[in-house]
């Protein structure tokens, strides 16, 4: 036997036909339930993008800083190998200087020693 309650469920569980409000009232909950999923779905996307994107920068700040420090690592070696050619190239020219004046010297000697 059923009671007041089951009969009433058992009432709408039969195929009665819809009335249009009815119907236009379920597709639009279906629409709306349909734009909810694809709504959730693209906040997903967006967020997992914003973590892949942090994570991107950090790579990107990761590379600068080992750039920046071999740039700083490869202008101090050079400038100490500038520094050195610059000494060497400044005792060169004092040598240079020193044996162009042993030679007019040498020179002048030759000379006198030759008009004796």
């Amino acid at each position: 036997m059923q009671t007041p309650g089951q009969t009433r469920s058992s009432r709408s569980n039969t195929s009665t036909p819809l009335s249009p409000t009815k119907i236009s009232r379920l597709q639009e909950k279906e629409d709306l339930q349909n734009l909810n999923d694809r709504l959730a779905v693209y906040i997903e996307k967006v967020r997992s993008l914003e973590c892949e994107n942090a994570g991107l920068r950090l790579r990107i700040s990761e590379s600068e800083e080992v750039t920046s420090r071999e740039v700083v690592n490869i202008k101090a070696m050079y400038e100490n190998e500038l520094a050195d050619a610059r000494k060497t190239l400044d005792n060169v020219a004092k040598e240079k200087a020193r044996m162009q004046l042993d030679l007019g010297k040498l020179r002048e000697d030759h000379g006198e020693l030759k008009n004796r």
